[in-house]
């Protein structure tokens, strides 16, 4: 299994004498609901990197709210294909400031389309993973996840409807972009480590609105791209098709987040999460990234989302 876990803190002043054992550390910033980092993910002395390798983020420049697509698929799913496609599209248009997250589940985690088969040599892949079958569950009802492929564009809703049709996603990502709402700002940085095979993950999160909106901090981890057997629209099976951007889960195991700024928070106020990532066996760090999004705790509705590069 790989060892993950996460710090939240204030975004306030290192402390003096901070308390460090060999595998368990204090963070250098105040703390608040606080998880212990695997430090062992760290091939050195703990204090080395307490003193020199925690990032002192500065003013982050950026004016610009990115956009998520969320591509619910499954691999025996005829129609998935063109919406992976449109998805895809869509990002390479505009490659800074959209991204994907292919899901493998269907509405209410029956996993009609992503059921691998029990004999070979076909669809054998398990693609799904416990936090995506949570979304399958959470979404099932009122959100218009009627089955694969649909998707969501920073979960906003539109027309009543959060989930849609692939038709709709270009429109979608170009409102989110010309009205460029930004109620909230990300910085992040990891620092990998290739004798140990994992490293920490530090983000900066700073509210830039006086509304009241609860927000929490989810980390997708994301495959680049993996290839294998899918079934096509003309119901034929390919060997060799490309899964792009697979969603493995999150950073933490918790599918819809941490706690990251409350009703009260106001404009300017910045918090800290830090984490520690075990890469999992079987894959390459090269071929993996980050996608870190805060979102409303009430509507679901992604505010802002990055990218972070693993290596």
């Amino acid at each position: 299994m790989m060892k993950n876990s996460l710090k939240i803190v204030l975004y306030l002043p290192l402390l003096v004498g901070v308390l460090i054992s060999c595998d368990k550390v204090e963070n250098p910033y105040e703390q608040v609901n606080t998880v212990e980092l695997d430090t062992t993910l760290y091939p050195g002395v703990w204090q080395d990197y307490v003193d020199n390798e925690f990032p002192d983020f500065g003013q982050n420049p950026n004016t610009l709210v990115n956009i998520l697509i969320e591509d619910y698929t499954g691999h025996t799913c005829i129609s998935c294909p063109k919406a992976a496609t449109e998805a895809h599209a869509i990002h390479n248009s505009n490659p800074t400031r959209v991204f994907v997250a292919s899901i493998h589940v269907d509405p209410g985690a029956l996993l009609g389309f992503q059921s691998p088969y029990t004999t070979g040599p076909k669809y054998t892949t398990d693609h799904t993973n416990p936090d995506g079958i949570a979304y399958g569950i959470e979404f099932e009802n009122g959100f218009n996840f009627l089955g694969n492929p649909q998707g969501t564009v920073n979960r906003k809703e539109k027309d009543g409807k959060m989930f849609d049709f692939l038709g709709t996603w270009q429109s979608r990502t170009d409102d989110i972009i010309n009205a460029n709402d930004l109620k909230v700002n990300i910085q992040s940085e990891f620092n990998y480590y290739q004798s140990t095979n994992g490293g920490f993950l530090h983000v900066e999160a700073e509210n830039m609105t006086s509304d009241v909106i609860e927000m929490k901090t989810v980390v997708y981890v994301i495959q680049d791209s993996l290839v294998d057997w899918q079934k096509m629209p003309d119901n034929s099976d390919n060997e060799f098709y490309v899964h792009r951007d697979k969603h493995l889960g999150s950073i933490d195991d918790n599918p819809f987040g941490i706690s990251t700024f409350d009703t009260d928070a106001t404009a300017g106020d910045k918090v800290n999460l830090d984490y520690s990532y075990e890469i999992p066996a079987g894959l390459a760090v090269s071929n993996m990234h980050f996608l870190i999004y805060l979102y409303d705790v009430d509507t679901y509705e992604i505010l802002q989302v990055i990218k972070q590069e693993i290596e």
